[in-house]
């Protein structure tokens, strides 16, 4: 101890330490924790989801009359982007784990910043969707499709109701015309039944 810490009575901190030289955590302070696993949560879901599509795919009656490439193409695409998403997803978490970081200086005491729902929104995306629901069989997928999109543009705070009503409508015919042309499949024509 110095002589000028015993004059003043105070006693000067040990360079050592309780825990060895600059502490052992490092001289940065204490190694950040590492967060939970809670995102391989997200890689179960999926690799569920494709496990569902892949029992519905394999246990599709598909028709003698259906065309190539059939009903079970775009099933099957959708299957392989879902466990590669799932795979991808899974390599990154496990390669870097997120860190749990502390909250920044200026956060508020409280924790976290606080959020909120926009209610409006997830409002209008469930009508929509309703109404589509609703509509399917005595619309016809053109409209009743047609109008989904455009409610899920509207409830996105779309600025050009009418452009993206032309937008939905074009969207909605390229599926009917995909479904029927590309996989041989008809999808509801409802009241537009014989138009064409």
């Amino acid at each position: 101890m110095s002589a000028t810490a015993e004059r003043d009575g105070t006693r000067a901190p040990d360079p050592e330490g309780p825990e060895g030289p600059e502490g052992a955590d490092g001289p940065e302070g204490p190694a950040p924790a590492p967060a939970g696993r809670g995102e391989l949560a997200v890689v179960a879901l999926l690799l569920g989801l494709g496990a569902f599509l892949t029992h519905g795919t394999v246990t599709m009656t598909v028709p003698s009359t259906a065309g190539s490439p059939g009903p079970r193409f775009f099933p099957v695409i959708v299957i392989i982007l879902t466990f590669s998403l799932a795979a991808a997803l899974a390599f990154q978490i496990l390669r870097r784990p997120r860190s749990a970081a502390a909250p920044p200086a200026d956060a508020p005491a409280a924790g976290h910043p606080r959020t909120y729902t926009d209610w409006r929104a997830v409002g209008i995306v469930v009508a929509a969707f309703a109404a589509f629901i609703v509509l399917l069989t005595p619309a016809g997928w053109l409209l009743s499709a047609a109008l989904l999109f455009w409610g899920v543009s509207y409830a996105l705070d779309g600025k050009r109701p009418l452009f993206d009503a032309g937008v939905a409508l074009a969207v909605s015919a390229a599926f009917q015309l995909a479904f029927s042309a590309g996989l041989g499949l008809n999808l509801p024509a409802g009241v537009l039944e014989g138009a064409f």
